[in-house]
């Protein structure tokens, strides 16, 4: 019997950063409103891309 366990990865779901400096760590150029990263608090001019340069 095969149990259903949930993958550990995170693959399909959000990541989470505390702020854009932790993001930009991972992703220097910030993220589009479709990556899983995106938080709208961190997209201040509102353009649907957060932490850009």
């Amino acid at each position: 019997m095969k149990r259903n366990t949930s993958p550990t990865s995170g693959t399909g779901s959000t990541e989470f950063f505390t702020n854009c400096t932790e993001l930009r760590k991972k992703y220097p150029d910030g993220v589009p409103s479709t990556h899983p990263a995106y938080q709208a608090k961190m997209d201040r001019d509102h353009d649907n891309y957060a932490c850009e340069r």
